[in-house]
Formats: structure tokens, sequence, C-alpha cells
């Protein structure tokens, strides 16, 4: 659970340069229409996509003052952010979801950095403390909101989020950034670019702590967190076609927890989790028709969980200490190849192959030390058709096969009609599944201990059986339909959008209770039921989404968003497990050369993560709520280097909880951010 107060923070940081902004009145206002490449893998005007593409640009990341990705998250409609407590997620963690249906893993988003995919195949989800890149490298954010399976593979269920960083040529020279405030936070990032004939590099060290900002509460639960990164990256440039980047980074993230189930006695510890990878794309632009990109990566996942639990074992003999072994260990290795060819100015080909092998390891989670290994393959097509200059159909398709499933073919169509250059209506339908991972099929969670009475073994063994996997397990299918109107207006200083959807969800996986039982006599099952995966829910889901980008003038800049949503569904957790209302709103100001500044509004209404416990009204697991963050920020010049210093202040408002209500008795946070 994360109960919210406001924090300050400070920063201070230390470019080689600050781009000022001279103001006239004589400014013409306009302004290019923001380029994507996460709808179908071509570069193109976002308002040509054939799904729905929310962008968070460099410029909007600074102005909203964040430390961690899922920060400015929350500015994308149909999106929830929340910090889960509970249960089973005795590990405090972010947790990104759209469109609810979603616990404390997240299961049902594609997350991807330039590419490369990150989410977790043992539990899937995306641990977003560890991931090993730092907030200032990143150069956009585009969200694909809706299925856009036929460009990323399975996983890409509800939405996919796209974090793309800065070429290796964009950060020459040193830049430091500190963050420092209330509740023990301390960052501090140093990057370093330089270049060599063709080449550009750039290194990125960087560390943060806080105690984990969670309030006093009737539990207690620790959450200090820290984390260690580095990271880099080298481009080279072969020749007129060919190019070569490489990417790589290690990082270490500690993290306080406890355990919080209802019949053992909470231990504190430390969750270690360590991340490694490694990163290669090779681009040749064989001619003006003709490109070809092979990239390669590796992901490399080592959770260390060591812990032992006091059992309350009486009547049944002498209480006893549990020792648990719960670490994790995750390898990924891809193979992707995808050829562009553009027969003429009106047509436009990309089809790809992908070869991918994941292992995972544990021995509480899967009953076994062996490492499990799943393999996945893919197939994929897409093609834009320009019919005249008013029609665009896209059509995309992917077969992916795997050993938990069979092939399954997920379509996708989409018809973009331009009544002229500023107003453009899409209509899509699109169909993605998402394949079981691998604790959904294999899992074996379970507890055993040897019983003793007076000391003495008494020949019994204590089990208990908390989750099965299930390996008769169907994917999961999403039918998702829209409508979609994207307008520019006034030189394109004013976009905005709006998208009517309707997702129908089938076969969705979740636990469902079944009696455990045990034919050994020497065995005592401490509860006669085990959480079991299976197809349950069946749900439908429909809304309205609007976002608005206005730049007033180049000087003021308004973000807003909101959504509208409703679910319904054979499981109430899951028809509760969305926001009914939402929205959004940022506001940034370049007062003149010296200062500027940001203000954000969020507001969410009351809804369930499906794996919170539930409020004393018996339904929702947080109440709505409203926060505001503000920015100043002032430029600073020493010498032949420029700097900034900003004061960032947090969650303005009343303190609230974004994932499970508790009561809280808290004071505000602060942060200082220096760059």
């Amino acid at each position: 659970m994360k109960i919210y107060r406001s924090f300050y923070p400070l920063s201070l940081s230390l470019p080689l340069c600050i781009p000022s902004i001279s103001l006239s009145a004589e400014d013409e206002l306009f302004f290019d229409m923001p380029v994507v490449l996460s709808a179908n893998r071509l570069e193109q005007p976002v308002s040509d996509a054939a799904v729905s593409v929310s962008v968070i640009d460099r410029e909007t990341i600074e102005a909203s003052g964040a430390r961690t990705i899922p920060e400015v998250l929350k500015l994308i409609p149909g999106m929830q952010v929340g910090y889960s407590g509970n249960e089973f997620g005795d590990e405090p963690k972010y947790v990104v979801a759209y469109h609810g249906h979603s616990d404390q893993y997240s299961k049902q988003m594609q997350v991807l950095i330039d590419g490369r995919s990150i989410y977790d195949p043992f539990f899937g989800g995306i641990n977003w403390k560890s991931i090993p890149v730092n907030i200032d490298d990143i150069e956009r954010i585009e969200v694909s909101r809706g299925p856009n399976l036929a460009t990323y593979g399975s996983n890409t269920f509800q939405a996919a989020i796209n974090i793309i960083t800065r070429t290796a040529a964009e950060d020459q020279g040193s830049y430091v950034r500190t963050n420092l405030g209330n509740h023990d936070i301390a960052d501090l990032t140093y990057r370093f670019g330089g270049n060599s004939g063709k080449l550009d590099y750039r290194v990125t060290a960087s560390t943060m702590n806080d105690d984990g900002l969670d309030s006093a509460n009737q539990y207690d639960h620790p959450d200090d967190t820290s984390s260690n990164n580095i990271d880099y990256r080298l481009d080279y440039q072969i020749d007129n076609e060919n190019s070569i980047s490489y990417q790589g980074g290690y990082g270490v993230n500690e993290q306080q927890a406890d355990r919080n189930h209802e019949d053992i006695i909470p231990t504190e510890r430390t969750i270690d989790n360590t991340r490694f990878f490694q990163f290669i794309k090779w681009e040749n632009a064989i001619n003006e028709k003709n490109a070809l990109q092979l990239q390669y990566y590796y992901n490399f996942s080592d959770k260390e969980e060591r812990y032992s639990e006091l059992i309350l074992a009486e009547p049944l003999a002498d209480n006893f200490i549990l020792d648990v072994n719960a670490d994790i260990k995750t390898e990924r290795h891809n193979l992707e190849l995808t050829h562009f060819i553009y027969p003429n100015d009106s047509l436009k080909f990309v089809w790809g192959l992908s070869a991918q092998a994941d292992y995972v390891q544990s021995a509480l989670y899967l009953a076994t030390d062996e490492k499990i290994k799943q393999n996945q393959y893919r197939g994929f097509v897409n093609i834009e058709w320009d019919i005249n200059s008013s029609n665009t159909i896209n059509v995309g398709g992917l077969v992916e096969k795997n050993d938990y499933s069979d092939a399954e073919l997920s379509p996708r169509l989409s018809l973009i009609h331009a009544f002229n250059q500023q107003h453009k209506v899409r209509i899509g339908i699109s169909r993605a599944i998402r394949s079981p991972f691998t604790y959904e099929s294999l899992g074996e969670f379970s507890y055993s201990q040897e019983l003793t009475s007076g000391g003495a073994p008494t020949g019994f063994t204590l089990l208990e059986n908390v989750i099965r996997g299930n390996t008769e397990l169907k994917n999961e299918k999403i039918t998702s339909h829209e409508i979609v109107y994207l307008g520019a207006f006034m030189n394109s200083s004013l976009l905005f959008n709006a998208r009517l959807f309707y997702d129908v969800v089938d076969d969705y996986i979740d636990t469902i209770k079944e009696e455990d039982t045990n034919d050994d006599p020497n065995i005592i099952l401490y509860d006669d039921v085990v959480l079991v995966f299976q197809n349950p829910i069946n749900s439908t889901t429909q809304g309205l989404e609007l976002e608005l980008d206005y730049r007033i003038d180049p000087s003021l800049r308004i973000i807003a968003s909101g959504a509208v949503l409703n679910i319904t569904s054979n499981s109430e957790a899951t028809s509760l497990s969305v926001p009914r209302h939402s929205f959004s709103l940022l506001a940034s100001k370049q007062f003149n050369e010296k200062y500027n500044g940001s203000l954000g509004y969020y507001f969410v209404d009351q809804f369930k993560w499906m794996d919170a416990r539930p409020s004393s009204d018996g339904k929702y697991s947080t109440d709505d709520y409203h926060t505001i963050d503000m920015r100043l920020s002032r430029n600073l010049k020493f010498s032949s280097t420029d700097g900034s210093v900003s004061l960032v202040l947090k969650n303005l408002l009343d303190d609230y909880s974004d994932y499970q209500r508790q009561p809280s008795n808290s004071t505000a946070p602060v942060v200082i951010q220096n760059t």
C-alpha cells in the first residue's frame, strides 16, 4: 500500500548548455506534428499512425519534475499508476496498467526500451525501480493505446510503452543532476558523451535513494529503496548505408520489504534485484526502396530474496522457523530481422521474423532447481497503402508460436480518412492474444517443514500449497474496436484527439480457489484451499479518451488528458478495476531566460486493483483522489557551463492511497532537483 504526501524536491543540474527562449511579438506560431515509430515501425506523423499513440517528449518529462518513469505515465488517458502493497505483494513496487484488469504485475502490457522488450518472463509485468536506464537519457515515451500485436507480439495486449532514449550524438560533454529532499531523497546522475570520428558514445551513472515515501500506518511496512545503475551507448556510422548501435547497462536495486501474510509474523528484510542487458542493432539502407534492420538483445535478472519466518504451528507441534529461499533468475535472448520495403510513394511494406528464448529458475515458485526454457517464434507483416490523398488503409498481422500455446494469428485493420491535413478520422479493429507466463503454466508455490515436538521429530510434515500453475491454460484474447478523431488547429499549435473504443476480453487468466487434498498420512495440510490459474473471466470495456496539447505561444504549453471508462464482467473484481473518471493537466511556462516553471493536476476516481484488499465497504481499494505538483526552475551561468536549480513540490493536497486504502498520519515530503 502507498499513502502519498506532499514532498518538495530541489534539483541541481549542470549540463553543458541549456537553450534559452527569446520571445518576440512577431514570432510565428507553427509547430511540427509529433513523429512516432511505435505504431508499425515506420516513422510517421502521429495523425497517420494505425493505432492511437500518446507521446511524452523530453520537454514534458522535465516539466513534470518526475524522478521515475511511472510518474510521467499518469499523463496518459486511461492509464492507472499505483504503488503496490498487499497480501502477496510484499515487495513494494510501482504498477502501471491500462484499462484496469490488473494486479501488481500488470501482465497485459508490453514495455520496450528502443524496441527491446523488458517485461518479466516469469511473473509478467515490470519492476520499474530496477530498470538500468536513466530518465535523463530518455528522448520521448510513446504509448500505443490499444492492442498492437501486429508490431510487437504477445503481451502487447492492451497497450505498449516504447521508451526511446537519446542517441549518443545528442549527449556530448558532461552532465550532472542531483535530487535532494525529505524522506531521505538523495539522487545523483553523471553523464559523459563524446565522439571519435564516426563513433559517438555516452556513459551514464546514477544512484537513487529514498525511504519509500510510505506513510506511517498501523501496518508500518518498511519500503526504503536504493538503486545504482550504469548504462552506455555507442553509435557507429560505418558508411552512408550502414550503422551500428550498441547499448548495455547494469543495475542493482535494494528494496526493503516485509511479509504481510495474516498467519505469519512479519519479518523485515531486503530484496536485491540485479539487472543486466546487452543490445546491438545493425541498420542497412540498401537503397531508396529497401532497408534492413537486424537486432539482438540479452536481458538478465537476478532477484535475491531470502528470509526466515516464525510459523505458529500449535497445537500440531512446536512453533518453528521457516527458512525461505525465494530467489528468481531470468534470462532472455531475442533475435529479430525486419525488412522495410517502399515500392512507391503510396505503399509501405514491413515484414519480419523473430526468435526468443526465455530461461527462468526458482526453487520456491517452480518446485525445482532446474532452469526452465520457453521458446517463442514470430512472423509479422504490416502494409500501409495510401489509396488516394484522402484515404489510407493499414493491414497488419502476426503469427506467434510458443511452448505453452498453439500458433495463433492476430490481425489488425484500420482506415484513416483525411478531410484535410488538419482533420482526420480513423476506424480500426484488432485482435490480440496474451500467452501464459511460466509461473501461470508451471508454477508450484508451496511451503513445507518437518514438524517437531519437544525438539524431537514427529514424522509429520506441514505443507501449505499457495498457488498452482495450469498447463491447460488458454491464451487470453482481446478484440478491440475504435473510432478516433485527430485534429490540428492554429498551425498545429493545438493538437486534439478523441478515441471512442469498445474492447471484448475472453479467457482472462486469474486464480480461483480449489480444494487442496493430500493422500499421504504423514503430510498435514496447513490449508485445504489452493489457488489455481484458470481462464474464468470475460469482460467488455468501453469508454472515451481525450487528449489535448496546446502551445499557446513559444513560452507556454498546456497538456491535458481525460478518460471515462466502464467495465462489464462476470467478475466483480474486474468490473471495479478501473476508475470511472480520470483527468490530468500539466502547464509549463518559460517566464524569461532565467526562470521557468510548471503546474500539474491529477484526478483519479475510486477503483480496485484486482489483488488489493477491499475497503470497509467491500468494494473499492482506493478512494478518489486529487493531487497537485509544482516546479520552479532557475537557469544558472558558470563561466562556459550552464546549469539550473529547481524546486519541485509534489502531492500538495491531502494524503491519499493509490493502491490499497489504509489509515495514515503522515507528513508532507520534499525534493530538491539540481541540474
